[in-house]
C-alpha cells in the first residue's frame, strides 16, 4: 500500500528519470525595441562557426511595432543577429537574456553576462592590436610609398613580433576574464597554441564539465587537441592538396627530408617578405636535404599563381583556393599569417614560426647533425 508522501516521491523519482532521459534544449532570450525609422521587419539569429568560417540561421521572428522577443534554442556560442542590412555579433549563453538596441545603422547587445564578458574581450582585442601591430603597420605603408624595401623588411619582422605578442596577451585575457562564459569560445579562434596551452587546456575542460551538452565545449576540445597535434616534438599532421598546375601532392611526399610547411597567401604582406628569405634558403640548402611545402590560404588562383611567379618562390605549392576555410589551415590551427613548422626527416616539427637568421641558424644546425 501506498500513502501520498510516498506516491509523491515515485512521482518526483519518475520527474527526475525522465528528465535525465529526455534531451536537454539549451535556450537564451533575445529581445529589442527599434526606433520608429528602423523599416526592417524581421530578425534573424544565425550561429557563428569558426572552425568552417560561416554562419548558420538557427531562429527567425518578425517585427511588430518596432519590438521583438525571440527564444533561441541553440546552445551557448556565439551568434550574429540581421535585422535588415544591419547585423552584430554576440555571445549568448543557458538561460540568459540579451537585449537590442539601434544607434543609427549600429545594433548593439547586451545586458547578459556572457555579452557583457565578449565586449569587454573585443575591446580589449582592439587596443591591444592597436597598441602592439598598427604603428607597424602604419611605418610600412609609408615606408611603401618611399619605395624603401630594407626599412619594409625591418617593420615587417616587428609586425609579426607585435602580433605574436598580441595574441599572448588575448590569451591572458582570456584566462583571467572569460574562463566558465561562452566567451571562451568566441576568444578561441585567436589563441597562441604555444604559450599558456595547459592552462587554456584547463579552462576548455572546466567549461565542458559545466556544459558537456554544448557543441562549443566539443569543439574546443578539438581546438586544443590541435594544439596538442601541432606541438614541439608532435608528429605533424598529414596535408594533401593540388599544387599550381593540379598536380596531386602530399606531405608524406617529402618524408625523408627537412621540411618547412609554410601557410601563406598573396595578400599577405609579411608572408610575401619572408618569401625573399625562403628563396636564398631554398637555392642554399635544397641539395642537403631541405624543402618547403607553402600551402596558401588564397581564394583566387590567378593571385596565388602570380605571387608564385613574382616572388620566384620555387618550392612547393598547395592550395584548396578555399580561403580561411580550408581544412588544412585548420588541421594545423592556423588562425593568423604567417605561420609555419620545421621538420625533421620523420616528420617531427623541431621549429615553429622561424623566420629569417633564426630559421637558417635553426636549418644549418639540423642539417649540420644529420651530415654523416
Amino acid at each position: 500500500m501506498c500513502n501520498a508522501v510516498t506516491f509523491a516521491s515515485r512521482l518526483l523519482g519518475l520527474a527526475l528519470l525522465f528528465s535525465y532521459l529526455a534531451p536537454l534544449r539549451a535556450a537564451f532570450e533575445i529581445s529589442g525595441e527599434l526606433p520608429a525609422g528602423f523599416t526592417a521587419n524581421s530578425v534573424v539569429i544565425l550561429r557563428e562557426s569558426l572552425e568552417a568560417r560561416n554562419s548558420t540561421p538557427v531562429a527567425n521572428t518578425n517585427i511588430a511595432n518596432g519590438r521583438f522577443r525571440l527564444r533561441v534554442d541553440a546552445g551557448p556560442g556565439l551568434f550574429n543577429i540581421e535585422i535588415g542590412d544591419a547585423r552584430a555579433s554576440f555571445v549568448a549563453g543557458d538561460g540568459q537574456s540579451l537585449t537590442v538596441s539601434n544607434e543609427g545603422n549600429t545594433l548593439r547587445i547586451a545586458d547578459s553576462p556572457d555579452q557583457k564578458l565578449f565586449l569587454a574581450y573585443e575591446a580589449f582585442r582592439a587596443e591591444s592590436l592597436a597598441r602592439q601591430v598598427t604603428p607597424a603597420r602604419m611605418a610600412i605603408a609609408s615606408a611603401r610609398t618611399r619605395g624603401d624595401e630594407a626599412e619594409i623588411a625591418r617593420l615587417t619582422e616587428q609586425e609579426v613580433t607585435g602580433y605574436n605578442e598580441h595574441r599572448r596577451e588575448l590569451n591572458d585575457f582570456t584566462l583571467t576574464k572569460l574562463r566558465s562564459s561562452a566567451a571562451l569560445y568566441a576568444a578561441s579562434l585567436r589563441w597562441d597554441g604555444d604559450y599558456r596551452l595547459d592552462e587554456l587546456a584547463t579552462a576548455v575542460a572546466d567549461y565542458a564539465r559545466l556544459h558537456p551538452a554544448a557543441e562549443i565545449s566539443r569543439l574546443m576540445t578539438e581546438r586544443i587537441a590541435r594544439f596538442r597535434a601541432t606541438a614541439l616534438g608532435a608528429t605533424a599532421p598529414a596535408l594533401a592538396g593540388q599544387t599550381p598546375d593540379g598536380t596531386p601532392l602530399t606531405l608524406a611526399d617529402l618524408r625523408g627530408k627537412f621540411v618547412l610547411v609554410d601557410f601563406w597567401a598573396s595578400w599577405c604582406g609579411p608572408c610575401r617578405v619572408e618569401n625573399r628569405n625562403y628563396a636564398e634558403l631554398y637555392q642554399k640548402y635544397r641539395a642537403a636535404g631541405f624543402e618547403i611545402i607553402a600551402v596558401s590560404v588564397d581564394q583566387n588562383a590567378p593571385s596565388w599563381k602570380a605571387a608564385i611567379a613574382k616572388d620566384q618562390a620555387t618550392w612547393h605549392h598547395i592550395s584548396d583556393l578555399t580561403g580561411w576555410k580550408s581544412p588544412l589551415a585548420a588541421a594545423y590551427n592556423v588562425a593568423a599569417l604567417p605561420a609555419s613548422f620545421l621538420l625533421d626527416p620523420t616528420g617531427k616539427i623541431v621549429g615553429k614560426d622561424l623566420r629569417g637568421p633564426a630559421l637558417a641558424a635553426r636549418l644549418e644546425t639540423l642539417l649540420a647533425k644529420a651530415r654523416p
